[in-house]
């Protein structure tokens, strides 16, 4: 090999080396992935263990603890497990006085290029009414893309216990009008506002990611939109949150719906299924939202996709029965829980039950089988508690 020829390799080589070394792109993330208190003794400002760590809804930026009635408020310090790189003011760690309302955060992108408002909440426990009359949702803050359901305390607080796939869909759905997702305001529900679901297509991009329609679906719980394309099954948690905490023995489950199927019901691969008609469902699951860990400790539980009828941490189930298209209007459904379990009443007190309601205009609509334009009106559902 000439001189020339080894200067021209070394240098070849140098330049290799030197890309090997290139610095990675700063985190443009800025998120809270996690909210947590620390104290000595839990169970002075706690119902159960698990109350330590947060509730954090990402989609309107919400962190919500739920501590004991009569907990002093007024000097908190919450925790907080950020996007790596990213910082935080109020740091994490520093104290605040909550009794008042919330106390808001911004995380900043360890990239300086971005920043996100959280508002943090400590909030005493209380009771909700599970009866839901569906009057008050909101466009989601940032791009106003999709509808959003809430319920209310009595001061107004919006509790953030409904959720849907109207964030996963506005991944695959392409830029859609609001009124064009698959759950939206129903202008004249049984009694004021009702929803209305609608199974859509999704598309050229859903169908890249075999993800051909998207049922028209609510649920108390949380979904998960970071793994909507992914685990589409695991992001639906069903009674995930402190506000589906529910301290009441339920009896029975009722309400109002209409159905239309849809024209031609689809697999995820989009073979018309001859014969089947689509049909919609309803119902409500009462289950453990705890679990032992391997080391005997408390987790927090919740439902998804893959368990939310068959999960051995099921209690009761209350079943609308089968929605099969409806004439002449509003049909009512009164169904009783069933029970599959005793329900613990020490647990009960102590919050260690939650309650999932779903609906969805395609029952299998989370396998991505159903039939565009399947619609699925929902109002005025209420679950019946004992009292005693």
């Amino acid at each position: 090999m000439t001189k020339s020829h080894i200067l021209l390799a070394f240098a070849a080589a140098t330049m290799t080396l030197t890309s090997c070394f290139k610095e990675e792109p700063l985190n443009a993330e800025c998120d809270i992935e996690k909210a947590y208190i620390h104290v000595d003794d839990p169970s002075e400002m706690f119902v159960k263990t698990t109350d330590t760590l947060a509730t954090t809804d990402q989609t309107v930026n919400v962190v919500t603890f739920s501590v004991r009635k009569g907990t002093d408020r007024t000097a908190v310090a919450p925790l907080f497990q950020i996007t790596p790189g990213a910082t935080i003011s109020p740091a994490s760690g520093s104290t605040h006085d909550f009794s008042q309302g919330g106390v808001t955060y911004t995380v900043t992108s360890e990239d300086k290029a971005w920043s996100r408002t959280y508002t943090v909440r400590v909030n005493e426990v209380a009771d909700h009414s599970p009866s839901y009359d569906f009057e008050n949702f909101f466009l989601e803050p940032d791009k106003s893309k999709y509808y959003i359901w809430t319920d209310l305390t009595e001061d107004g607080t919006r509790l953030l216990n409904w959720a849907s796939g109207n964030a996963g869909f506005a991944i695959v759905g392409g830029n859609k009008a609001p009124d064009k997702y698959p759950t939206v305001p129903l202008e004249e529900g049984y009694k004021g506002h009702g929803v209305c679901l609608t199974t859509r297509s999704t598309g050229t991009a859903g169908n890249l990611f075999k993800m051909p329609i998207a049922a028209g679906n609510l649920f108390t719980g949380e979904f998960i939109s970071n793994t909507a394309t992914t685990k589409p099954l695991e992001s639906t948690h069903f009674g995930s949150g402190d506000f589906c905490v529910i301290t009441k023995k339920p009896l029975k489950f009722s309400g109002y719906y209409q159905y239309t199927p849809g024209e031609k019901v689809t697999n995820r691969k989009k073979e018309v299924l001859e014969g089947v008609v689509d049909k919609g469902d309803i119902y409500a699951v009462l289950f453990r939202n705890t679990i032992k860990d391997e080391n005997g400790n408390d987790q927090v539980f919740y439902l998804d996709g893959t368990n939310v009828k068959t999960s051995p941490q099921i209690v009761a189930i209350a079943e609308a029965g089968e929605i099969n298209e409806t004439e002449e209007g509003w049909k009512k459904f009164d169904v009783v829980f069933k029970y599959r379990t005793e329900i613990d009443p020490v647990v009960l007190a102590n919050r260690g039950y939650s309650l999932a309601v779903v609906c969805t205009s395609s029952i299998e609509g989370a396998n991505f089988q159903g039939a565009v334009g399947s619609q699925l009106l929902v109002d005025e559902l209420h679950i019946l508690v004992d009292e005693e």
